[in-house]
């Protein structure tokens, strides 16, 4: 018989019969397995249970020659063989319970075998089964099976993080570069003789928007991209009869002038058709459409647009505010209230028998640059700087010469028309015991301010630097000189037309503060120092006036009082008690937040104590314009680079001098400065985690013809940027930009921009986490 160890030995040896009585003991020499019952199975199936049986005998081992050592085992009883034969099987290899037979020479394997060489007992069985092309089962839990199962486990888990990781370095790239930018979402254009000069979007829930884009109020459906219904709400008979009005106007005043100044009858049907749509207000309150026009005041229906309801105001000068239910309509000496509910009218007229309003005309700042559109003869420093950083580099070069033959234009004007220089910006005063009401519309309803002139007493002061001894165009000129030749010629034309100078208006006032809701409640009066304002906040009201402001509650109560160190912005004694429209470029200059009064002049942010006028903190900075109030009182200022000499000179022009916007975070508590940036623009909205910078520049807003607009014809073109700002540290998250044209009008809602231009009304959007 011959055998093969599962190490590889091979042996042969005589088999007899007598070995089924005496089973042999077989060890391999080589390996030391103990292969005993496999030989004796082997032999009992060669010779079966009719082979012979021996009495006695004893089989000699192997010699060591063949490399085996055979014992015979005693004799054992009858009783001791038929146990050892009904026993358990057991691996020879490795002494443990049999688990499985070998699939090639069915020899009993354990466990162990099998997670090495599967259904298995050796290499050789394995090779003699693939030889064979034998099918058999692929044991689960043989080593190598397990390893290949692991492997592919872990290659198919780390194939899926690899696209994982791509697909999300591919969303965020998206996300970052195309989802979270603003895109073009909805538009509607409109054609070049509807151009829109004013207007306004209002976003009622995501999809509808209502928009009055100049004369046209229109709402669309965004979702499906459609206008849903339009009305024109100025008509060609109304512009007609204006035209008529302006030229009468015009001929009356070059009437025994010997001026023959006329304009083209385009120019005067735009003006009026821009003056018709800048007196148009529109309101939106859910499905609630209303726009005050002339003197009137006209619900449009949601679904069809149709008029439904037209409601005649007592005044044309009006301001729309919601206050609960109601829509209000505050004008000088009346205040309309229309229930949004059912659409009830309560007109409740303010101010004593015989009041009446003094219509002074508001004090004009100036135009630009000689030959640019809206110019007059005194120029705004800040807008001629800013239009003449703006000309491109033939303008700037061709600058010194334009701007020489307007000042020899204006000298003949000055000449024929006989004129000296007369003084410009004279504050508006009022006529002695002339008194003035106004109303002042807040978060809790309106209050009534009047006031009237004690002692009238005007300041005035030179606001330009002396002309210098030696003129730029003494000696050699060269483009080197330019920007000295330009300032000086400027500065030349703003002493010749009187523009030198400002007038400060520091006269007494007797103010009184009536509040018409309050039942028995005593009116406040008492005098102030310079043009008195009014605001009407949420616990208090607010008088301020030149370098000082009293406060009061909403009993009338004084709380206290404060002085500043500069004036408070917006004064104005005939017609400025009352600002009549929001800026889109925050609060102020007076704003309760919690139990602090926050307070800007020209120079100066203080944060009062609400209760007792002591100043928390004070931070000096030139150009305030408005405040907003982020997440936990995060306090957002947009301000400027100026400084006290931007004050002090205010008439001075310097085209070299760029004054720059700055948004600032500060800590509301103590005034700390969290971080400053310059992003070209104003912050325009500011909620929770978005903050819109807009900047826009148009050279010819009244779109004038530029052959006769020397300096507009040269400017940069008009832009649109729009800038995201980062809550946190104030960086710019994108920056958005819309060269060839600026809005009108714009508004911001959360991810959602609505743009009013010209011949467009645009919506833009974006993703955001």
């Amino acid at each position: 018989m011959k055998l093969q160890c599962s190490c590889g030995a091979k042996y042969a040896f005589e088999a007899t019969p007598e070995m089924l009585q005496n089973p042999i003991k077989f060890i391999c020499p080589s390996c030391g397995l103990d292969s005993s019952d496999f030989v004796n199975e082997l032999i009992r199936k060669e010779f079966g249970p009719t082979a012979p049986v021996a009495a006695s005998s004893s089989v000699p081992p192997v010699s060591a020659s063949g490399r085996m050592r055979i014992t015979v085992a005693a004799p054992a009883a009858a009783g001791a063989g038929e146990g050892a034969a009904n026993a358990p099987l057991t691996c020879a290899k490795h002494h443990e319970p049999a688990t499985g037979e070998c699939s090639v020479c069915h020899k009993p394997i354990c466990h162990k075998c099998m997670e090495v060489f599967g259904y298995f007992c050796s290499p050789l069985c394995k090779g003699k089964a693939e030889a064979q092309h034998l099918k058999v089962p692929v044991y689960a839990g043989r080593k190598d099976v397990v390893e290949a199962q692991f492997w592919r486990k872990t290659g198919l888990v780390a194939g899926l993080l690899g696209v994982l990781v791509v697909l999300f370095l591919g969303v965020w790239i998206w996300y970052a570069w195309i989802g979270s930018v603003p895109h073009p979402y909805f538009s509607v254009r409109f054609d070049d003789a509807d151009r829109g000069y004013a207007g306004r979007a209002e976003l009622v829930g995501q999809e509808q928007l209502v928009a009055l884009h100049g004369g046209t109020l229109a709402r669309y459906d965004l979702k499906n991209k459609k206008t849903v219904w339009s009305q024109e709400l100025i008509s060609q008979a109304q512009v007609n009869q204006d035209v008529k009005v302006a030229d009468e106007e015009e001929a009356k005043a070059n009437e025994g002038t010997g001026m023959h100044d006329h304009h083209s009858q385009e120019d005067i049907v735009r003006s009026v058709k821009q003056a018709l749509q800048s007196a148009l207000a529109l309101h939106v309150s859910g499905q609630n459409v209303w726009v005050a026009q002339a003197g009137k005041l006209t619900r449009y229906d949601w679904d069809t647009g149709k008029a439904v309801r037209v409601v005649d105001l007592p005044e044309s000068d009006v301001e729309l505010v919601e206050s609960g239910d109601e829509l209000q309509v505050v004008g000088l000496l009346s205040v309309t209230h229309v229930s949004l509910a059912n659409g009830d009218v309560r007109v409740e007229q303010v101010g004593p028998a015989g009041a009446r309003t003094v219509a002074v005309a508001r004090t004009d700042a100036g135009g630009g640059l000689p030959g640019t559109s809206g110019n007059d003869r005194s120029m705004d420093p800040k807008r001629a700087e800013a239009q003449a950083q703006n000309i491109n580099l033939p303008g700037r070069l061709a600058l010194p010469a334009l701007l020489g033959n307007a000042r020899h234009e204006q000298q003949l004007e000055q000449a024929l028309r006989d004129d000296s220089p007369r003084p410009r910006n004279q504050p508006a005063t009022l006529p002695d015991h002339a008194e003035l009401f106004r109303l002042a519309s807040g978060p809790t309803g309106f209050v009534q301010l009047s006031y009237r002139l004690l002692e009238q007493r005007i300041i005035t002061r030179s606001a330009m630097k002396a002309a210098p001894k030696k003129s730029a165009l003494d000696g050699d000129i060269n483009g080197a000189k330019t920007t000295e030749i330009v300032n000086e010629t400027l500065n030349d034309m703003q002493r010749g037309s009187g523009a030198d100078t400002v007038s400060e208006d520091e006269s007494r006032y007797q103010v009184t503060v009536h509040l018409p809701d309050a039942a028995g409640t005593t009116d406040w009066t008492g005098e102030v120092s310079g043009p008195p304002q009014l605001l009407v906040l949420k616990s208090v009201n607010v008088v301020a006036a030149g370098k000082g402001l009293v406060v009061l509650d909403k009993s009338n109560k004084k709380l206290w009082q404060a002085s500043l160190t500069y004036p408070i912005p917006g004064g104005d004694a005939a017609m400025g008690a009352v600002a009549r429209e929001a800026s889109p470029y925050g609060e102020g200059p007076c704003v309760e937040r919690g139990n602090t009064l926050y307070v800007f002049d020209q120079a100066v942010l203080t944060a009062f104590d609400l209760n007792s006028g002591n100043a928390r903190w004070r931070l000096p900075s030139v150009g305030v314009i408005g405040l907003f109030f982020g997440d936990q009182d995060s306090l957002y200022v947009n301000t400027t680079t100026g400084n006290p000499d931007d004050i002090k000179y205010s008439r001075q022009i310097d085209i070299s001098r760029k004054t720059e916007a700055v948004v600032t975070k500060i800590d509301p508590n103590t005034g700390k400065l969290l971080w400053s940036v310059k992003p070209g623009g104003f912050a325009s909205y500011v909620s929770g985690k978005f903050i819109y910078v807009m900047e826009c520049y148009d050279p010819n807003p009244t779109d004038q013809d530029v052959n006769n607009d020397m300096i507009a014809s040269l400017q940069r073109p008009a832009f649109t940027r729009i800038l995201r700002l980062r809550p946190s540290d104030g960086r710019v998250l994108w920056d958005y930009d819309d060269n060839g044209r600026c809005p009108v009008n714009w508004n911001f809602n959360q991810n959602s921009i609505q743009l009013i231009f010209k011949r467009e009304v645009q919506v833009l959007r974006y993703l955001t986490l």
